[in-house]
């Protein structure tokens, strides 16, 4: 899965790296709320999905039951996120079938660029265009 990983964004925060942007990425999770997370060794939205109510409720300023909607608002986002991916790779694979601008067939062929130059790519076989492999 690739989830938040590929859009996790590190700052610097005190000399650390914090996934603080990771988890305010969640409704409810503010700044103050992020750093406290951190600090108990929450750092990214898998790790707080994957968590307990009763887990949560240790951390300073969280009870049960804010614990149990931070919850489920993580799980929406790894949900939406886990669609999100497999629409992105409904569409990749469309494209190295049909061609965007015709829908015509794609190929796999080499374009040659120059004297020692050539490309492997997916080629139209009705327009000419070509994506790199």
């Amino acid at each position: 899965m690739v989830s938040s990983t590929v859009m996790r964004e590190f700052v610097i925060l005190g000399g650390k790296p914090s996934m603080q942007n990771e988890l305010e990425r969640i409704r409810g999770i503010g700044k103050t709320a992020a750093e406290r997370l951190y600090k108990a060794g929450i750092r990214t939205i898998e790790q707080l999905a994957s968590s307990t109510p009763e887990e949560l409720a240790f951390v300073k300023g969280i009870g049960l039951v804010s614990a149990k909607k931070l919850i489920k608002n993580a799980k929406e986002i790894l949900n939406l996120e886990m669609g999100i991916e497999r629409v992105l790779e409904s569409i990749k694979e469309n494209f190295i079938k049909n061609c965007p601008k015709c829908g015509g067939r794609m190929e796999s062929k080499y374009i040659i660029l120059g004297p020692d130059k050539r490309i492997n790519v997916n080629q139209c076989n009705i327009c000419k265009f070509y994506m790199p492999k």
